[in-house]
């Protein structure tokens, strides 16, 4: 996934790599406690479950400044507290911390080493460090707990594809579609993986089904046109590359002219 502006056609190495995230578990979260009614608060009695109720209702009020205070707090009555280094987290990987956030994750971890959406989102702010391999490592821990874990499954396998473990981005691709057959990223990135592999035939049928699933990607329109350039579609790809362009305008200078041949 990705919205962003392009000058001219990336070469197919540049738009092979992941361009989104896992979109993943990241980003999409609710907060494991959330307060029922107004706090009361008394002056000298804090504690933590009040701080971090007090915490929470800013942080679903998008207060963040004042919800890491108020779990930073927390964190100084008891530092090893999970939930407030886990929710520090969350506002840390929101504002794109990656490294702040990575921090909080692990200490959460520490705290509670089976907490899965912790692990979870510590492999994404890992992904989106561009550390393929411990973001897979923390994927493969969440496997080990949950072996058929949808998320987990994409993950590791976009992973994968970052590190250009084509082969087994394929299996646990295939083996994420098996848990959630309607995951438009899923049979993106399977196409591109099985594009790598020449398997031409298979990448197309991937592609056509996440724009069917998801018709406004425009990476999928991209790398649909090289497959079937490689095909010797050229009108096909022609036409993909302009559905591209459609989607996102700033591709429309790179596209060849309209009028050039091919089938």
């Amino acid at each position: 996934m990705s919205d962003i502006a392009r000058k001219n056609i990336p070469t197919w190495r540049q738009f092979l790599l992941p361009a989104l995230l896992v979109s993943l578990v990241c980003g999409a979260y609710w907060l494991k406690v959330r307060p029922s009614s107004a706090l009361t608060h008394v002056a000298g009695q804090e504690s933590t479950d009040t701080l971090l109720a007090l915490g929470i209702s800013l942080h679903n009020a998008k207060q963040y400044d004042d919800a890491l205070a108020a779990y930073k707090r927390v964190l100084q009555l008891d530092p090893t507290h999970p939930q407030a280094h886990y929710n520090i987290a969350q506002i840390y990987n929101d504002r794109q911390q990656y490294e702040a956030a990575q921090r909080e994750y692990e200490a959460a971890l520490k705290a509670d080493s089976h907490w899965l959406d912790a692990r979870m989102n510590l492999g994404v702010v890992l992904y989106r460090q561009r550390q393929f391999a411990a973001a897979a490592e923390e994927f493969r821990k969440v496997l080990a707990a949950s072996p058929r874990h949808p998320l987990a499954l994409f993950d590791l396998g976009v992973s994968l594809l970052g590190m250009g473990e084509t082969d087994q981005a394929i299996r646990w691709l295939t083996e994420a579609l098996r848990e959630d057959p309607n995951r438009a990223d899923s049979h993106y990135y399977l196409g591109q993986a099985l594009e790598r592999r020449g398997r031409l035939a298979e990448a197309k049928a991937a592609l056509l089904k996440a724009l069917d699933l998801n018709p406004r990607n425009a990476d999928a329109y991209i790398l649909l046109a090289q497959v079937y350039e490689a095909q010797g579609e050229r009108r096909l790809a022609l036409d993909a590359l302009a559905k591209a362009a459609e989607l996102n305008p700033a591709l429309a200078p790179a596209l060849p002219p309209s009028g050039d041949g091919g089938k």
